[in-house]
């Protein structure tokens, strides 16, 4: 349930009912309402949700916790929460827009989860299937900024997902004493002694900086990877023309009464 229609408390009217809504079982114009003992259902909101919309607010929500942080260790377990609903919030963004927004023949390569594509197919070819047959789409370059930074985005959800064997997962920490605390150890800082052990790309994927470390994360890495999702968005809308995110499309969550009926939304 959205949370414009999920604010406890009640009415300015002193009530449980909405202002207006007499408890008699009548409309606001003195109709009467074909409601039995218990039957009146009171006032019935229906919405569509995005689950974009959704979820990338709830990312932004830990994402902000995550600076409110009293510790290190609290800052970066919502830094992973974070993190992983913007990911979730990026599938959603592309196969919601495949059912509403491609061609019919064609719109199950991306919304038929029996036969999921890879994420990263999904974004590639999303343009193809909105367009009209036979109308070209902007091309793509992986190489093209923020396509890279985008891939290396990806990868750190994957890598979680597919850990590898356990020589793939070495983390490293440093203390200045042996007795206080442990941080993890950035690519930037390794010692010249250490150099031939821990190699910088072992510690952070290249482009982004995102630590590979799930314990390492912090919300200023947060804000790197919002800003590369939000940049990939910016992408793929141009290349489909402006349509994903038109009148925040991809956002919109429309809402009606239907119970009282003939009320207005």
């Amino acid at each position: 349930m959205p949370d414009d229609f999920a604010a406890p408390g009640s009415y300015s009217n002193g009530s449980s009912r909405p202002s207006g809504r007499p408890a008699d079982g009548t409309s606001p114009g003195g109709v009467s309402l074909a409601y039995g003992e218990g039957d009146d259902p009171g006032w019935v909101v229906e919405t569509v949700v995005s689950p974009f919309h959704c979820l990338y607010q709830d990312a932004l929500h830990f994402h902000t916790q995550s600076r409110l942080a009293y510790s290190e260790a609290e800052a970066s377990r919502l830094a992973r929460a974070a993190f992983m609903l913007y990911i979730a919030s990026a599938e959603a963004l592309v196969r919601q827009a495949a059912v509403e927004l491609g061609r019919p023949e064609l719109r199950g390569l991306l919304a038929d989860p029996s036969r999921p594509l890879p994420p990263a197919e999904a974004w590639r070819l999303l343009p193809a299937i909105v367009a009209d047959p036979g109308v070209p789409t902007q091309p793509f370059n992986p190489e093209s900024p923020p396509w890279p930074q985008f891939a290396y985005f990806r990868r750190l959800e994957t890598s979680w997902e597919y850990p590898g064997a356990a020589s793939t997962r070495r983390a490293y920490y440093h203390s200045s004493r042996r007795d206080g605390d442990y941080e993890p150890m950035e690519p930037h800082k390794v010692p010249a002694s250490l150099r031939r052990v821990v190699k910088p790309d072992s510690l952070a994927f290249p482009r982004t900086g995102l630590p590979r470390d799930p314990y390492a994360l912090r919300p200023r890495h947060l804000d790197t990877a919002r800003g590369v999702l939000d940049a990939a968005i910016e992408a793929l809308d141009r290349r489909m023309g402006g349509a994903l995110c038109q009148d925040k499309r991809h956002r919109r969550e429309p809402t009606r009464m239907i119970s009282p009926s003939g009320e207005s939304t």
